[in-house]
């Protein structure tokens, strides 16, 4: 039995109890709607072995995206480019958090898990111990950022893309320019002093400083001009229940 679906078979004893569907799909995707706007994925992708050409070994993947974002290719596997708009491996994830969050001392920032190949006991063992080390504390997470406010709380440090959409369709893009107006003059300093104190950088300070600047500016008016377009994008608001019903659709099939 290969690596996707022994995944399928251990992950789903964990995580179909706690509300999770298989997707009935190519590459063998978890999938969690919650509070009709995140969308929780969690999936596998199977690596050579760099060390050793006897093993072979895997990734866990993790996933966040909103219900109103155009759905991720669940026929390919999660590192595909168009994917990984959306997911992220499991250490990514866990070093996301541990800018965001207290309590990371004890996370285990494994990348991947190796298993003698043709040794399906050797690859239950792998999977399993993939979900006792990485699982916990992400099923955890989930559990408690359900909405689309829970993930503007952590202010765009676990993925800056997904902020951006949240920031948008929350419709709170003045409080966060007001808010990065505050943080601006702190960040600029802390960014010229790492100039200052890198004699290959002094000669470009100036320039670089500059450029520190108008990326600033050019940013906000990203912002800025969003507002504008989502005032007249009242449709968008009736995009959950759509997409909801899709999910729900392709579930059953």
């Amino acid at each position: 039995m290969n690596i996707l679906e022994q995944f399928k078979n251990v992950y789903s004893n964990h995580l179909i109890p706690k509300g999770f569907s298989l997707l009935k799909s190519k590459y063998p995707y978890f999938i969690k709607v919650t509070s009709d706007e995140i969308i929780q994925l969690i999936s596998v992708e199977k690596k050579k072995s760099d060390f050793n050409p006897n093993f072979e070994c895997f990734t866990i993947w993790i996933g966040i995206s909103l219900i109103t974002l155009p759905m991720t290719g669940y026929n390919s596997k999660p590192s595909t480019l168009d994917n990984q708009c959306w997911m992220i491996p499991a250490s990514d994830f866990y070093h996301r958090c541990s800018l965001s969050m207290d309590g990371f001392e004890k996370a285990d920032m494994k990348y991947s898990f190796y298993y003698e190949k043709e040794n399906e006991a050797d690859m239950l063992s792998a999977l399993n111990k993939s979900w006792d080390e990485l699982m916990p504390f992400i099923v955890d997470f989930f559990s408690r950022y359900i909405t689309m406010e829970d993930y503007y709380s952590l202010k765009g440090r676990m993925r800056f893309g997904f902020y951006q959409d949240i920031v948008i369709l929350k419709q709170k893009n003045d409080e966060y320019l007001s808010e990065r107006e505050k943080e601006y003059p702190s960040e600029l300093q802390e960014f010229v002093s790492i100039l200052e104190n890198n004699p290959l950088m002094k000669l470009i300070r100036e320039r670089k400083e500059k450029e520190f600047k108008e990326k600033y500016m050019e940013y906000n008016q990203w912002f800025i001009d969003r507002k504008k377009v989502v005032r007249n994008m009242t449709s968008i608001w009736r995009l959950p229940l759509r997409m909801k019903i899709l999910i729900e659709n392709i579930l059953r099939n």
